[in-house]
């Protein structure tokens, strides 16, 4: 595990609302535009630097504040608060961006590239899954070694920021008759050749991800760009998308928040036959269950984050995490939509941009993966520990 560091509690506080105000204040004004054009704007990589976006957990080896995970959830969740495109390009960039090459890269890799990851001059996006097999051990793209280098040839979808990565990092089939020792990773720089990038439509929200279809035909990978042992691709992928997948699951604690905010703000004004809607038991009860939703997300996060800086293996919670993440943010942008009424369904309004994170929220359903696979996922250790789980402090 790479070194992590913490600071105090008043600078988190401080940085965390440096934050709060970069999301709803520079970040936010740049969504109309992203809306529009499905393009990254300029200005976000200035924005980024000026708010040190790049390098909140980036180690501090490598230039970055290397924050441990239990620090790092309060700032996700400020993230998570605002244009979810945009949430998912700092989630990347501290999370997948730079952990695969941290941690199965080798030294020179590292050296050249983290620190302008940090730096914000160099953007790595993740490229696993495939258009009829997902994104586990029935991958179909393959490798053939041929000296000191590899062939690629195969397909990838739903590939975000591909538009503006620097490189990509992949995996493939170096041995079919052992799937599970038989995937190995790969960094691919976007510029080689055989590599062909493919956009594909827009989506209904997070404007901007620049999603695509790889493909990959008779592309040469030097050795050197392997990402660990040959045959290990596989095991590398799930544990960094554990912790990517526990990132979402926070960033969803941020999103139902502000839901939850602002559905009390709405009530707070909004009066019907000379009554506050605040005031009516319907309203409260609603409300009531929004905020349970979200303290019992926040808890679960807070455990997970624990775990992670504890080494601990986190694929159990951290499923846990984004499945409850998901029926948070679906129960909470429900009740929220519904307490603004008709308003709440209209592109601008004064409480915040409803409209658009209902639309965004959806998309976290299937960043690494549905619903459906957290339970799968989860459910193994859950039959294994005989249903016996306990929390990090239980005594």
């Amino acid at each position: 595990m790479l070194n992590k560091t913490r600071i105090s509690e008043e600078e988190l506080y401080a940085l965390r609302m440096r934050i709060r105000g970069a999301v709803e204040g520079e970040l936010e004004a740049l969504s109309p535009e992203m809306e529009k054009t499905n393009v990254y704007p300029k200005e976000l990589w200035d924005i980024g630097k000026k708010y040190d976006l790049f390098r909140i957990s980036l180690p501090v080896e490598y230039g970055g504040m290397g924050l441990c995970f239990e620090q790092l959830v309060p700032i996700l969740e400020e993230i998570g608060r605002g244009n979810s495109a945009i949430r998912m390009f700092f989630h990347q960039t501290n999370g997948l961006g730079w952990e695969v090459m941290g941690m199965y890269g080798t030294e020179e890799m590292k050296k050249k590239y983290l620190p302008m990851m940090g730096r914000g001059e160099y953007f790595a996006s993740f490229a696993l899954t495939e258009p009829d097999c997902g994104s586990g051990a029935d991958i179909q793209s393959t490798a053939v070694r041929e000296g000191d280098h590899w062939v690629l040839n195969g397909t990838k979808h739903l590939i975000s920021f591909t538009d503006i990565a620097d490189c990509f990092y992949t995996i493939a089939v170096t041995d079919d008759k052992n799937r599970k020792h038989g995937l190995t990773a790969f960094f691919v720089p976007a510029d080689t050749p055989g590599l062909i990038i493919e956009p594909m439509p827009h989506m209904m929200g997070c404007r901007g991800t620049g999603h695509a279809v790889l493909r990959m035909e008779n592309m040469i990978v030097p050795d050197t760009n392997r990402l660990g042992p040959v045959g290990e691709g596989l095991n590398e992928f799930i544990h960094a998308l554990a912790v990517s997948r526990a990132s979402i699951g926070v960033c969803l604690l941020g999103m139902s928040q502000r839901f939850l905010e602002m559905a009390i703000a709405r009530a707070n004004d909004r009066v019907t036959f000379g009554k506050k809607l605040i005031k009516r038991q319907a309203i409260q009860q609603t409300i009531a269950d929004m905020a349970t939703r979200v303290y019992s997300l926040r808890l679960l996060a807070h455990e997970c984050a624990i775990k992670a800086d504890k080494d601990e293996d986190i694929e159990m919670i951290s499923s846990m995490l984004k499945l409850e993440g998901i029926d948070t943010v679906r129960i909470v942008s429900d009740s929220c939509l519904e307490i603004f009424g008709g308003i709440g369904y209209f592109e601008d309004n004064p409480y915040g941009p409803l409209e658009r994170m209902y639309r965004d929220a959806r998309a976290m359903w299937f960043e690494e993966g549905p619903r459906t696979v957290q339970r799968l996922t989860l459910v193994r250790d859950v039959i294994e520990k005989k249903g016996e789980l306990r929390c990090c402090n239980y005594y």
